[in-house]
């Protein structure tokens, strides 16, 4: 059944319309369509003059956009997002650093619903399921939908200090480690490195889903609407997850590195191997790479410090800082002429994996917070990262040791 957000969807699409091109792009009948659009003008979403419907200027009409937005490209109802008990369910969740069942106002079982639904689009994780424990993330979309139906955003409690995060991580750490040869956990590894190759790729631009990555990947499916090219980014990516896997043992080398680079962009029309001429980073001018003379001695220099590192047990604390110096030298070390940031969460996820940490996906829906802290800072802050960082790390072995049952 149709509903007046799908006309409204329909009609951002058109920009401006008639009655039945709105009817015809949203599937519908004329009478129906009708009906709809006028509950979209009482909202001030839509306006009418001379028979040609519009979108206004309204900001809960730009709202409804970015949020209709956001859920097109994954692949999402938005009919779920724009729900007032939905967004009353966003307003506790996100007010608390972690929310149980008892916390949420309403019918528990349509709580639940949504909550499960949440975690299976990775916006929020379950940190147990007996009693029912959640921890939302933080994403923009969710500021739209507050916007959208006026509830004013609460202040999130105040973070943990840095020390007690890595306590709580070491913590996950080892229940992960002391389960790590239970079947279920062994049989996550593979689920868990094709969402690292979908999740890494779509940070990248590709718009292969996690669910056509999975089709691509066990059966070799192509979507009729996918370009080659992205279904090739997704299966090299694959394979670089698979080298990095059955090569964690080795010592960091230059070749190391190369031979992930070859991997990550075989096939794609890409240099492959250690740039020769000076790059920048699109869209960031403040951006500082090395320049070329300076490349073989500085990932060198990388290589023979995380070796260095690596040689003694170290806290998890310590891992993660040195991890996310690594991920920071890299990108600014910045190789190659493409694939730089895939490669750079490959040996990022290399100091980590060694040091016992399962492989750490940064979900997509995380991307633009990461973006503005790599590619896109004005200025290098590895503190700033590391913050950001140690709250993706603590999510994934949240999400990866939520209590069955």
């Amino acid at each position: 059944m149709k509903t007046k957000w799908d006309c409204l969807f329909a009609l951002f699409e058109l920009k401006e319309a008639k009655l039945s091109a709105i009817a015809k792009k949203a599937g519908t009948s004329n009478s129906s369509a009708r009906q709809k659009l006028v509950s979209l003008m009482k909202d001030s979403l839509i306006s009418e003059e001379k028979e040609t419907y519009r979108p206004t200027k309204n900001p809960n009409s730009w709202n409804a956009f970015n949020i209709m937005k956001f859920c097109r490209a994954k692949g999402i109802n938005y009919n779920l997002f724009l729900n007032e008990e939905f967004a009353k369910i966003l307003e506790t969740g996100l007010g608390k650093n972690e929310a149980t069942l008892e916390d949420f106002k309403g019918s528990p079982q349509t709580t639940r619903k949504y909550l499960a639904h949440l975690s299976r689009l990775n916006l929020l994780f379950v940190i147990s399921k007996k009693p029912l424990k959640v921890k939302f993330i933080n994403d923009p979309v969710f500021s739209e939908v507050l916007a959208f139906f006026k509830i004013p955003e609460k202040p999130q409690k105040e973070s943990k200090t840095p020390p007690q995060e890595y306590r709580e991580i070491e913590a996950l750490l080892k229940k992960f480690k002391r389960e790590k040869t239970n079947p279920g956990l062994s049989a996550m590894e593979e689920e868990q490195k094709i969402e690292f190759t979908s999740a890494s790729t779509q940070l990248e631009g590709n718009t292969f889903t996690l669910e056509e990555s999975k089709e691509l990947l066990l059966h070799d499916i192509i979507p009729p609407d996918k370009k080659l090219k992205e279904a090739n980014e997704v299966k090299n990516y694959y394979a670089a997850v698979n080298y990095l896997f059955n090569h964690l043992d080795e010592p960091l080398s230059i070749d190391y590195v190369l031979d992930l680079h070859r991997i990550v962009v075989f096939n794609l029309g890409v240099k492959e191997g250690v740039r020769n001429s000076q790059v920048s980073i699109r869209g960031n001018p403040f951006y500082k790479v090395s320049p070329f003379p300076e490349i073989f001695p500085k990932l060198d220099s990388l290589c023979k410090k995380i070796n260095e590192f690596l040689k003694e047990k170290r806290t998890a604390g310590e891992t993660i800082e040195f991890a996310t110096y690594a991920h920071n030298e890299f990108q600014h070390i910045h190789p190659f002429e493409d694939g730089n940031s895939r490669v750079t969460r490959l040996l990022w996820n290399y100091v980590l994996m060694r040091n016992g940490f399962p492989l750490i996906n940064i979900y997509s829906n995380a991307r633009e917070e990461y973006i503005s802290l790599t590619k896109l800072a004005r200025q290098r802050d590895d503190k700033r990262l590391n913050a950001f960082l140690a709250k993706i790390i603590q999510n994934n072995l949240y999400k990866i040791m939520r209590a069955p049952g």
